[in-house]
């Protein structure tokens, strides 16, 4: 089983901020299978972004957050981002990122 500490005080922080999300767990093995992902959308239902912390997600061995979308930093220049906190996160969302 999958540490799920900071994908729950995200969801928690979304709930809070009545930010729309929908979040999908899924349990295979306990390791390869497993799917755990949380998507933000817009008003209207617009994907903005998503995060994860399944096997193959950078940071999952550690419980923590990758995350694709509205809320990736541009200056990376990637695409995605791993190995985030949830406070990581929030901090996005609060600076106006990823919650339009």
């Amino acid at each position: 089983m999958r540490d799920l500490t900071e994908m729950n005080k995200l969801e928690a922080y979304l709930k809070l901020k009545n930010i729309p999300f929908s979040r999908i767990d899924e349990d295979g093995d306990g390791n390869h299978l497993d799917r755990h992902q949380i998507v933000v959308h817009d008003k209207d239902g617009n994907y903005l972004w998503d995060a994860i912390c399944h096997y193959g997600s950078y940071g999952c061995d550690r419980g923590l957050l990758e995350i694709m979308g509205t809320i990736v930093r541009p200056e990376t220049g990637d695409t995605v981002e791993g190995w985030l906190t949830a406070d990581d996160v929030i901090e996005r969302i609060e600076e106006g990122k990823g919650a339009e």
